[in-house]
């Protein structure tokens, strides 16, 4: 009974991390649409993928119920978290489109759920392994698509021949696919890892950008493995750091002449400019919009929206139908003023210093991981709106480290077994579990 009650938990998580990736069933349900195809994604009916999160959102409150002392002090111990969400709540009253930041705020919540479920359940190691084995399964199912399904798994119309595997365009499987390149390298430096398969994952991961024609994906992708390999070093003892980190500073010194060139070069060659598509136009329009309500913003979602929404007016001067600012920071500030953003840097800047702390101790590959998600988050938030946006893997992945970071972490005085997942099948041994 114990070893069902295990697979179903495991299958209940990978599954849920998959949907939350925005992989699969969002294609199938849009009929493999692509941008500048007849119609509009607005037009696609996705009420069975709300319906499944709604089970997800119930499962992982009783859950959480299950265990609900230890939930409540491992929350107590995130307030600045608990503050943001208390805010997004409150910003139905002031929202511009009340009634579609309610029904998001309810959303993110359940979101929330899952990711403080997540992340006081499994132990850092656990997650990794975790979101390793999901990320596996949808990069053999990218490959799946794009040879036996290119129907679904390229675009067609405007981004024809562009891979999007089992994803709904080409973008968000670009940055997915660097969460995933992250993942498997983080996996790769963790003591004891048989390391072929994350490096496996890491190129599949690699050649997926390359293939997705999303310029913005591939520079991210190089810069955080640029990141990540400085980090490294600078964990090193200091007789190895120090002239370490002056030979790559000088390489990086002459690879910096030829950068410019690269970047034209590599964003030229799949149709785009350094402008990243004219992206930036767009912030000093929304900017001078949010400048009207700046202190609490129009609401959680309650920016954009219809014609009648605040964001119409950004339209009609920006002549384009855009479903956000392209800058996650922008669109936080927008809907929850500079209260809401102050709140989150607060909260991000402390998983950063905690993430940083950690990986100076026993296990610092684990918690290197949280550093680097971070960091992505920060670049992929500069031409990309996800910072908290609700049923997001993105979002789950947040609080869910921001569970896992938390000082002098406390243990549950629940007996669990772990589940200690590797590359292959998931095993389990005795003890207390780490994470929770």
């Amino acid at each position: 009974m114990k070893g069902l009650w295990r697979f179903l938990e495991l299958a209940f998580v990978i599954t849920y991390l998959i949907l939350y990736a925005g992989g699969i069933l969002a294609l199938f349900l849009s009929g493999g649409y692509s941008e500048g195809d007849a119609g509009s994604l607005r037009d696609v009916d996705f009420a069975l993928i709300r319906q499944l999160l709604l089970v997800n959102y119930g499962i992982s409150f009783l859950l959480l119920l299950w265990r609900w002392k230890y939930v409540v002090q491992r929350l107590f111990r995130s307030p600045f978290l608990l503050i943001l969400l208390g805010l997004v709540v409150c910003s139905v009253l002031w929202s511009a489109q009340p009634s579609l930041t309610q029904t998001r705020a309810i959303a993110l919540l359940g979101t929330t759920l899952f990711g403080v479920y997540f992340g006081t359940r499994f132990s850092p190691k656990e997650q990794l392994s975790l979101l390793a084995i999901t990320f596996g399964i949808i990069l053999f199912l990218n490959l799946a698509f794009v040879i036996a399904l290119p129907q679904y798994g390229r675009m067609s119309g405007i981004h024809a021949g562009a891979w999007r595997g089992v994803f709904i365009h080409k973008n968000p499987f670009g940055q997915m696919m660097v969460l995933s390149s992250l993942i498997f390298l983080s996996l790769s430096s963790t003591k004891g890892r048989n390391s072929w398969m994350p490096m496996l994952g890491l190129a599949v991961s690699a050649l997926m950008i390359v293939m997705s024609a999303s310029s913005s994906s591939l520079i991210n992708f190089v810069t955080l493995i640029l990141i990540f390999m400085v980090i490294k070093v600078a964990l090193w003892p200091d007789r190895i750091m120090i002239p370490v980190i002056c030979t790559l500073s000088a390489v990086g010194s002459l690879a910096s002449l030829f950068l410019v060139d690269l970047l034209e070069l590599v964003v030229g060659s799949v149709g785009k400019d350094l402008t990243l598509t004219g992206r930036a136009d767009i912030w000093p329009i929304v900017i001078r919009q949010g400048l009207q309500q700046p202190i609490l913003g129009y609401g959680y979602s309650g920016f954009w929206g219809d014609w009648n929404s605040p964001g119409a007016a950004v339209w009609k001067d920006y002549g384009w139908l855009a479903p956000n600012a392209h800058n996650g920071f922008i669109d936080l500030w927008i809907q929850l003023g500079f209260v809401g953003a102050a709140i989150f840097l607060v909260c991000f800047l402390q998983m950063f210093v905690r993430g940083v702390q950690l990986s100076r101790g026993a296990e610092p590959s684990l918690y290197l991981w949280s550093v680097i998600y971070l960091i992505f988050t920060c670049l992929i938030n500069s031409t990309e709106s996800s910072l908290m946006v609700n049923n997001s893997l993105n979002w789950v992945l947040f609080v869910s480290l921001n569970m896992s970071l938390q000082p002098n972490r406390l243990r549950s005085r629940q007996t669990e077994e772990p589940v200690e997942v590797s590359m292959g099948a998931p095993k389990y041994s005795g003890g207390i579990i780490g994470g929770a």
